[in-house]
């Protein structure tokens, strides 16, 4: 009997023996193509020995030195090259160890910038449903996923609203656009009228949907415009780059696809791709001199953050990005990817609608009424697991909190011939789905 609390007590694991590049294997030989990077996080790959090299440089020189003592040579060049990347805005990021406490962390940030700036009536937060932001209780308050909220409901904290799953591409809605604010906005800005523009401290929205809506991208102009009512009612915009950020869209950050300029973004899972726990909130300058020219203080910390080891490694994830040109790879095999996807779709009936962007691509399924959400998906995982296939099953549907979908998100290194492997295994798993 094993003592460890899994996550599903009454299941049994395979044990993990080895991983090299998009392959994994446990200890009885079985192989596994990671056609989820993890969850979403190894995107430059598994067994790298050059980050295994910097990790053990690191821990020889120093792995751990708490920051409200010192700075590292490897949180400040990381924070330098993040704020290249990040493009215009000038971001100052702050480290931590994960996605959940990113959340927290740029809940935290935002109610404290307005308390800074005079407005301490600022106290709500709004987001969207069918969204994920993490699992602590501040992070599943922001999320709108019934599932994940429904066991906890009565311990949420208060003053957290929520808007509608916007369209997808929409005609109706590019058309409105031109002349101001389409349905879609017209109802976020509903809702901000009823909740007070005066008591909203932030909004938190993904730009592509993750493990609550499958790779979902609103419409044309739904972002931008959500940006600009946030500007008028000085309402401070976050976007949630946990799973899309570094890379996984085809540009650093999926925000850069919809030319906005957010005033935090969250990230985390391939920050470091899966070698070691970080997280971080990039803050504009303009947020960073609040804190700076008021207090002086931000009332928060984990013990982790800015972690030299975590920040050395996500250094090196970078870099790695860089000299291979991941990328542009992103960007081709998303392609390739997204065309396998639609070949599945015609040969399945059961797969409703298939979307996304770069390696981050979601198939959303014909839901069984007569079925709890998810179970469908989470049927097809089992199936494409025995198959040798990791996928990402969850429950939201194309419009809706509630649904079966899938992501299939790989490594950003993955070949033309792995990508083929992945279409062949998921197709055998959608067969044995169907009988």
């Amino acid at each position: 009997m094993s003592q460890v609390f899994y996550r599903s007590p009454i299941r049994s694991y395979p044990t993990i023996s080895h991983a090299q590049g998009v392959f994994l294997w446990d200890t009885a030989g079985k192989e596994y193509l990671d056609g989820s990077s993890g969850a979403l996080v190894v995107n430059v790959g598994h067994g790298r020995d050059d980050i295994a090299a910097v990790m053990a440089d690191q821990a020889r020189r120093v792995a751990f030195a708490h920051t409200t003592r010192f700075t590292s040579m490897a949180q400040e060049q990381l924070a330098q090259n993040l704020a290249e990347r990040l493009g215009s805005g000038d971001y100052y990021t702050y480290f931590v160890s994960g996605g959940s406490e990113a959340t927290e962390t740029a809940i935290k940030m935002a109610r404290q910038y307005h308390l800074e700036q005079g407005h301490p009536e600022r106290t709500k937060i709004l987001s969207r449903w069918a969204s994920y932001h993490g699992n602590t209780l501040g992070a599943l308050a922001v999320s709108g996923h019934i599932a994940r909220r429904r066991p906890y409901d009565a311990l949420l904290p208060k003053g957290f609203a929520h808007i509608g799953v916007p369209r997808a591409e929409n005609a109706q809605c590019l058309s409105a656009l031109k002349t101001g604010l389409c349905a879609c906005l017209q109802e976020v800005e509903a809702v901000i009228q009823q909740e007070g523009p005066h008591t909203i401290a932030a909004l938190f929205m993904e730009v592509v949907g993750g493990s609550a809506l499958s790779a979902f991208v609103p419409h044309t102009g739904y972002l931008p415009g959500l940006q600009t009512l946030c500007r008028q009612y000085g309402i401070l915009f976050v976007v949630d780059e946990v799973m899309t950020g570094v890379g996984r869209s085809g540009d650093w950050f999926a925000f850069q696809q919809e030319s906005l300029a957010p005033d935090l973004v969250t990230m985390a899972k391939g920050l470091a791709s899966g070698y070691a726990p970080l997280g971080a909130v990039s803050a504009t300058q303009s947020v960073w001199e609040t804190f700076r020219s008021g207090s002086g203080n931000f009332q928060h910390g984990f013990t982790y953050g800015g972690n030299p080891l975590g920040a050395a490694v996500g250094q090196r994830v970078l870099e790695i990005i860089e000299e291979e040109h991941l990328l542009e790879n992103v960007r081709q095999q998303g392609v390739r990817l997204h065309r396998h996807m639609k070949t599945l779709q015609q040969k399945f009936p059961i797969i409703r609608a298939v979307r996304g962007r770069g390696l981050m691509q979601g198939i959303v399924l014909k839901s069984d009424p007569m079925l709890a959400p998810g179970s469908i998906a989470t049927r097809l995982g089992n199936i494409a697991f025995d198959q040798g296939l990791i996928i990402y099953p969850g429950s939201g549907g194309s419009t809706s909190p509630v649904g079966d979908h899938l992501l299939i998100a790989p490594p950003f290194i993955i070949s033309e011939a792995e990508l083929d492997d992945l279409q062949s295994r998921l197709e055998a798993s959608f067969a044995l789905l169907a009988l």
